[in-house]
């Protein structure tokens, strides 16, 4: 057998260092009599019953370099080697190979294709890792417990990444993600690294996984690359983390939010990019420092548990005109949290946000779930635009003093609103702040004035329907004269000021506020 070893002992050091070339793969446990040693420097071939001689028996070893060894494959179906393992492929560590070693250091094969699963899950005194350039792979829970390793460099070339690649490592600090070709962040591939402050991501990064970054009490901020092909946020991939500033200007690839994203975050205020078209449930849910966000144009649908318990969130009072509903108006420093587009609000959506004063429900809305608002204690005015009463889950405002509520909406669904299950606990009526005897551009065609107690509107087509409110928005009566004219007797009505609304045939409506003498 050829073979070639050299110790070297170190007494300031108090280390022994080996230096053994491997010829015949499998024997490295011949070649080295002394299990106590603390460092081992392999050249030659070596194979996966060389890693488990190290694993099984190298119990001191604290620096490993394997920069001249290259690693052939192995298949003995009779004898598994690592967790029941048949076969093990060149160029790879297997996996489990140095789990929980008291590694310091360790140098790569400058020709590894991957590091397998849980290959060094547990070396806790791991202080330092260099990637080379062929890297392709790291396997689920490769350096997972690596708790001295303090900074990560992710290789141009990785394509894939495993689960819980990297979680748990206490001090990882910085990572960097390189990659050129179009990579996915795996599921919880840095969950719970409570030091973690600095990430980079090249713009190659297409999703960041579940549970990703989740539990990264230190990751106060993160920035994306300009032209960066980020599409997907998956599920939890910052829960609990310590975001307090995401910056989405660039992400104009970025259509999906995955369910409780970035729950229990200290978020402050956030800007969602235009491409955005899907938030899971729970996406923001406890944010307990945000102060606003701009939900997306083209959602339609307001999960579950979307902003629960954010009573941060600034709300001014929305604007209220005869033909549209706005949360907050039409300003461009405005956000909306309920957008035109939207057909459904999911369950406990706007759960316990007790610091919105008014609320207003969009014309598409055709559903709003179980407890959605409940916990709204500040409300104090509600504005629906629907035309038909939206579909109500369970206790939607539960804990709200609904009756003490003005519910404006528009004339003709005033007694619909005033019928519906849920709906009727407000004081419904028809809005009085948004009328304005010159909000039609044609107004000077449509008349309307009393003369005694007699109401008389006049128009230049014809008349379908003129209703008649007091100033609190209360329907007093309403006629549906299909012509040109129509009159209202008003005798029996109390009070000076008088609310009408014209509707012509053509669907133009008309507005006034009126003195009767």
């Amino acid at each position: 057998m050829n073979r070639f070893l050299t110790v070297l002992v170190s007494c300031a050091a108090a280390l022994s260092l080996w230096a053994v070339e491997v010829n015949t793969p499998g024997t490295l446990a011949s070649l080295v009599d002394d299990t106590s040693i603390t460092q081992l420097s392999i050249s030659g071939t070596i194979d996966a019953r060389d890693f488990k001689f190290i694993s099984d028996k190298l119990n001191n070893l604290v620096q490993l370099d394997l920069r001249d060894a290259r690693i052939v494959a192995y298949s003995n179906s009779q004898s598994p080697v690592f967790l029941s393992t048949a076969s093990y492929e060149e160029n790879v560590i297997p996996n489990t190979a140095l789990m929980g070693k008291k590694l310091r250091s360790i140098t790569l094969p400058d020709n590894i294709k991957k590091i397998d699963k849980a290959a060094f899950a547990g070396c806790e005194q791991l202080e330092e890792i260099d990637f080379p350039e062929s890297l392709e792979e790291i396997g689920a829970y490769a350096f997972s417990s690596c708790n001295k390793l303090s900074s990560v460099t992710i290789p141009a070339d990785l394509k894939v990444m495993g689960e819980g690649a990297f979680s748990r490592c206490n001090r990882l600090e910085n990572v960097s993600i390189k990659t050129t070709a179009p990579f996915i962040v795996a599921k919880d591939a840095f969950q719970d690294c409570p030091a973690l402050s600095t990430v980079r991501l090249s713009e190659n990064v297409t999703t960041i996984g579940p549970g990703a970054f989740s539990g990264c009490k230190e990751l106060k901020a993160l920035k994306f690359d300009n032209n960066n092909k980020l599409t997907t946020i998956a599920e939890a991939a910052f829960a609990s983390s310590g975001l307090e500033s995401i910056e989405f200007d660039n992400c104009n690839n970025l259509t999906t939010i995955g369910m409780w994203a970035f729950a229990n975050t200290p978020l402050i205020d956030v800007k969602l990019p235009k491409s955005l078209v899907s938030l899971g449930d729970g996406a923001f849910y406890y944010n307990l420092k945000m102060t606003g966000i701009n939900l997306p144009d083209a959602l339609t649908y307001i999960s579950n548990y979307l902003l629960a318990g954010n009573n941060s969130i600034e709300v001014p009072r929305p604007s209220f005109k005869s033909d549209e509903v706005s949360l907050l108006g039409n300003t461009e420093e405005s956000y909306t949290i309920v957008k035109e587009y939207v057909t459904s609000i999911g369950d406990y959506a706007f759960y316990n946000m007790d610091q919105i004063k008014e609320f207003a429900v969009p014309s598409n809305v055709q559903y709003i779930g179980t407890k959605a608002m409940a916990g709204q204690t500040d409300l104090d005015l509600v504005r629906a635009a629907p035309t038909t009463v939206p579909e109500l889950g369970e206790e939607v405002w539960a804990g709200v003093n609904q009756h003490q509520i003005p519910l404006y909406t528009f004339p003709e669904v005033v007694e619909d609103y005033q019928a519906a299950e849920q709906w009727k606990e407000f004081a419904v009526a028809y809005d009085p702040t948004g009328i304005d005897e010159n909000l039609a551009d044609d107004v000077s065609q449509v008349k309307a004035y009393f003369a005694g107690s007699l109401l008389h509107v006049t128009a230049s087509s014809t008349i379908a329907k003129v209703s008649i409110f007091d100033i609190n928005g209360v329907l007093l009566s309403m006629t549906t004269p299909a012509s040109e004219r129509a009159e209202l007797n008003t005798v029996n009505f109390n009070g000076k000021f008088y609310i009408v609304n014209v509707i012509l045939a053509n669907g133009k409506q008309h507005n006034f506020k009126l003195v009767r003498q």
